[in-house]
């Protein structure tokens, strides 16, 4: 008797199936070690990498993470600064926020949106880093 092992394999949750498990933003920046303090003064972030040359760096938060890659193209750092965005799915926004709130209420004005809730069921904040990047912190409302 033959044993039908695709059942086996679907209820272990196994497949032959490719799947994409991450996706991860790289961000053109003007001064590598400044963002990377950023991200990690400001922020909370853990830095995972900063290549010896400041040209490329990694820094996580969680299970999220973003690359950083130093450039001096204007055409590059214009885009970061106004079509880059980042959204960063969080669970306890509220305890987020409060556990930065601090030293982000340092930020220059405009950098800084505080917590609100979206008409699309998120509760977000928002962050612009030294770059311009927006960072949007969310956690989802839904039931």
């Amino acid at each position: 008797m033959a044993i039908d092992l695709s059942t086996t394999e679907k209820e272990a949750g196994m497949t032959n199936k490719p799947v994409i498990e991450d996706a991860v933003a790289i961000v053109p920046v003007s001064n590598l070690p400044a963002t990377v303090d950023f991200y990690v003064d400001m922020l909370g972030f853990e830095r995972r990498f900063v290549a010896p040359d400041a040209s490329f760096a990694i820094v996580v938060h969680g299970e999220a993470a973003i690359h950083f890659v130093a450039s001096d193209d204007p055409e590059a750092l214009k885009a970061t600064a106004n079509n880059i965005s980042v959204y960063l799915w969080v669970r306890g926004i509220d305890a987020l926020y409060d556990a930065l709130k601090s030293r982000l209420e340092s930020l220059p004005e405009g950098r800084l949106r505080a917590p609100f809730d979206q008409p699309y069921g998120m509760r977000e904040f928002h962050v612009k880093d030294p770059d311009g990047c927006l960072l949007l912190f969310g956690e989802d409302q839904s039931p």
